[in-house]
């Protein structure tokens, strides 16, 4: 039987994320709105142009602080994919499942150590999990991320035997 699953959570914006995107906002527009007035006032109806592209370039960066994971799982894979501005998509992860080693929601007194962290999470504690498995690229790599329970099950399925037994009877 075939697993597939597909998921996509958007991480939450942090004040700092937030203050990136006023800042950004704020300096296009002030750079082209004087670019414009320099323009009218000079006589040089091209830099117009210019002052309209400075701050249509302010808004295209600042919407690229928008950040979204999606999990895909098929039968035994993970896939995990960063999604930037809802217009740029990056394969952050692919990892085999029947490689797992430790797998379990958070906080969890022993999360276990790895050599890389992965954190594909929306940002809050709330339904987080991480996953530990062997990567042939990255050796243990720890995933920090927030599935649903339609994910979780999908997980599941493609744990090794002792793996899932361990998650079943700790529910």
């Amino acid at each position: 039987m075939d697993i597939y699953c597909e998921q996509l959570v958007e991480k939450k914006r942090s004040s700092g994320d937030t203050a990136k995107i006023v800042l950004t906002l704020t300096l296009s527009i002030i750079l082209g709105s004087a670019l414009i007035l320099f323009a009218l006032l000079s006589g040089l109806w091209v830099l117009i142009i210019g002052g309209v592209v400075l701050i249509v370039f302010g808004a295209w960066l600042a919407a690229g602080f928008n950040v979204e994971y999606e999990y895909i799982v098929t039968n035994s894979e993970m896939d995990i994919d960063k999604i930037t501005g809802k217009r740029k998509r990056k394969r952050m992860i692919t990892v085999d499942l029947s490689k797992a080693t430790e797998y379990a929601p958070l906080p969890c007194e022993n999360e276990g150590d790895a050599e890389v962290t992965v954190q594909a999470s929306t940002g809050m504690q709330e339904n987080a999990h991480f996953l530990i498995c062997t990567h042939s690229d990255y050796g243990t790599v720890k995933i920090i991320f927030n599935p649903d329970e339609r994910t979780r099950e999908a997980i599941g399925q493609s744990l090794p035997r002792a793996l899932r037994r361990k998650v079943n009877e700790n529910g």
